[in-house]
Formats: C-alpha cells, structure tokens, sequence
C-alpha cells in the first residue's frame, strides 16, 4: 500500500478530488476506494458491538485507526452503527440493538443492531393521514414509533391550534398535564443525549480530517415507498395495499415526495461541503415486485426525488440492494438523463455488466461480495478485484467498495487486499 508523504491538507484536497473526479466520469490518478461498513473497525479493536454503540467516542477512535491504516479515500460516518444512548432516551419501537434498555428490544451484546417490522399506520387510516399528514404523524407515528414520546397522542387537533380562542386554552392544557411535564423532561435527556453524540461525531470528523481523511457523506433519504413501507405499513401492509388500495397508496407515495426532497435539501445546507446522499433501496429488488409494479408504485416517485435532489446541487447515491437485473434498463435511462451527477451503488447484480450498459453515464460503486471478505482468500480478493477494477475502471466512474459494505466479521487480510488492490491495479495511465 502507497503512503503519501504529502501533508494532511494536501490529501484531504486531492481524495476528495479524487472521488468527484470519478463521479463526474473523469480519470483520476487511481480508482478511489470508498468502503462502507458497520462494526468492522470497533470489532478489529476488540469491542462488542453492545460497546460500539453505546460509547461512540472509543467507536470514533477505533474507525480512525482502522481507516487510516487501510489509506481509504473517503471514510464512513459514524451515523452507520446508530447510537444506543439516544434510542433508549427515545423509546425507539422499530430497532432491536445490542444492551437495549427495553428488554422487548434487547439484543445480546454481540448481536448486531436489527430493524423490526411493523405496522405503524393500519389498513383503514389512510384517508386520516391523506387528510392531515402532520397531525397524523405528531398524534400517531410519534407515540407508535417512540415509547417515551407516547403522550404526543393527546396533541391539540387542528381545529383547535388554528382557532386562536381556543388554542389559549387548549395548548396550556396540554403542556400543564403531569404526563406531558414528564414528557419534557424526557426531550430534555433526549436533547442532552443528542448534544454528546454530534459532538463526538464532530471530534471524529476534525481528527479525520487532521490526517487528511474527508468524509463521505452526511446525508440520507428513502424511496416514498419504502417511507411507508418501512415506517407505516410495514412490509405486508404496503405488498398487500398494491392490490387492495392502489389509488390511497399512489396518492400517499405523491405526497411523501416533495417532503423527501425538502429535509435532505435543509440538512444539506447544514453541512453544505457534503453533497453525496444515500438512498438504501429496500423493496424495489427484482424479488419484491413485478416489474409492473416497480413501474407504477416504485420508480416514479423515486425517481422525482433523485431529480429534486440533482436540481439542488446534490449526489444521489441509490443502493441497489438485492438484484436489480430485470431493472436495468429503467436505470440506464435514467443515467442518461443525468450524466456524471449520481452514484448506482450495487448489491448483488454485476457491477460489470452495468458498466457495459450505461458505465458512461453514471458513477458505479461496490459489488464486491462479502462472502468473499468474510471467508476467501487475501489471494482471491485481489484477483476478484483485478478483474473489477479492469472491466470498469476506463473512463472514470468506479468507486470500490462491498456489496454491503465491509462485513463486521471481515477478515482484516481480505480487507486490505481489497483496498490495496486500488493501488496495484487501479493507477490510470496518462
């Protein structure tokens, strides 16, 4: 592995360079390597991942070492592992996590953390959320989705919060119920919480940036449908809705939309040098729907979040989980239209075929299997990676990374043969 000798500045400025350069389909220097991963840096340093997400300044340090070692071109945030301390202050219903205070969402120590289904908005409430979707989501999904936020359920309705003699009586009544003066203190903790994260969340970014190591992105949306599917109906629910409400859904996925666009947009503005966003793609795989539906309920809308991000300045970054094979099509036309301004970041499908149908159009990112990092080879690793790297490295546009990010339990050998692959293999020729 090649260690530079130029100074941290230096090579904070020429890894970020590095990887636009490569998003706008222009050849850097080498294939930039930009792994994601979860636990892997806690677990080479010996912490359960109990420990990892619940004492974020120790989980700060070990990623810097493991990152810096590995001479990675952008670095994760540490938003990946989730922070224990502030889920148990909220009361959070839809993660199970290792040493959760809730017995009902414990996990043992060395569990990874899971997301737990849930049918948070039911089958006849449509109409209710359609009608008013911020008094449904403050007086329902806030107390369904959060335990220590329950009495948001007695909030003022709308009737009362827009007539100004009654909202006189109607707010001190609320706010001077002893459930809902046990409910400040409660966002009180939660805003303590909060505070100690981000700034340990910062201390990780400064000191990572100090050895010339940037970020990758601070920022997150979802696809409208996996809004609902993950956060309202659940899985079945939203399956079963595409045959039994598909005109409430279709109208519901409209306005989940422009929402979508709105927070990632502001959040931007926060940490503006940041201008990737990553979409995690959760039901759109060929496995899920037909391609009928994938049509109808699924690309449109996502589609119109990618373009409001894009007109605001910013990266989408969709993560194709699972296969998209039978959707390629669907994303080589949408490359097209957008070129050099997105990333396609691969699971299972062949990262090289995709760059053989639309690699001149968009960013590819991934697909190295972690199978591979968990029980190959450091041999095998870089000889799957001489033939990635050759097949999609001309003409920019190839970011390495693994289908899933590094796996928690990676062999740390295979890990490097990976990254060290860049080096080896990925130098372009000029």
């Amino acid at each position: 592995m090649n260690i530079s000798k130029k100074n941290p500045r230096e090579l904070y400025k020429e890894r970020n360079l590095r990887v636009m350069d490569a998003i706008q389909l222009k050849e850097p220097d080498r294939v930039p390597i930009t792994p994601l991963a979860h636990f892997y840096p806690m677990i080479q340093k010996g912490m359960t991942k109990q420990e990892a997400m619940y004492d974020s300044a120790k989980s700060a340090q070990a990623a810097i070492e493991i990152y810096s070692e590995l001479n990675v071109d952008q670095v994760i945030s540490l938003a990946q592992i989730n922070n224990g301390p502030l889920m148990d202050a909220l009361g959070i219903k839809y993660f199970k996590w290792p040493g959760a205070a809730d017995n009902e969402q414990r996990l043992s120590e060395n569990q990874p953390f899971q997301f737990t289904e849930g049918e948070y908005m039911k089958a006849d409430e449509y109409e209710e959320f359609i009608a008013d979707p911020s008094g449904f989501s403050i007086r329902k999904l806030i107390p369904r989705h959060f335990s220590k936020l329950k009495f948001f359920s007695e909030f003022p309705d709308i009737g009362s919060l827009t007539d100004g003699f009654l909202s006189v009586l109607t707010i001190p009544l609320f706010f001077s119920s002893p459930a809902a003066a046990k409910m400040i203190e409660t966002i009180q903790e939660i805003t303590k919480t909060y505070a100690k994260y981000i700034g340990d969340m910062m201390f990780y970014e400064n000191q990572l940036k100090k050895k010339g190591f940037p970020l990758q992105f601070l920022n997150y949306t979802q696809a409208p449908f996996d809004l609902i599917s993950d956060f309202l109906r659940g899985m079945k629910g939203s399956m079963l809705d595409m045959y039994r409400k598909p005109e409430e859904l279709k109208k519901l996925l409209d306005i989940l939309t422009q929402p979508a666009i709105d927070v990632t947009s502001d959040i931007a503005q926060l940490f503006p040098r940041y201008k990737v966003v990553f979409i995690a793609l959760h039901r759109g795989a060929d496995g899920f729907m037909s391609l009928k539906q994938f049509e109808e309920f699924y690309w449109p809308t996502l589609t119109k979040v990618m373009d409001g991000l894009i007109e605001r300045g910013l990266i989408p970054m969709p993560h194709f989980q699972g296969k998209y094979d039978d959707r390629f099509p669907y994303l080589e036309e949408y490359a097209k239209r957008n070129k050099g301004k997105l990333i396609y970041r691969f699971g299972q499908s062949d990262i090289i075929r995709a760059k053989e149908m639309f690699g001149d159009y968009v960013c590819l990112r991934g697909n190295v299997p972690s199978s591979l990092l968990n029980v190959g080879t450091p041999l095998k690793v870089e000889e799957y990676m001489k033939i990635c790297i050759e097949k999609c490295m001309e003409g920019g546009g190839y970011l390495i990374d693994a289908d899933a990010g590094i796996p928690d339990e990676a062999k740390p050998e295979n890990v490097k043969a990976m990254c060290d692959a860049s080096f080896k293999y990925g130098v372009y020729r000029k």
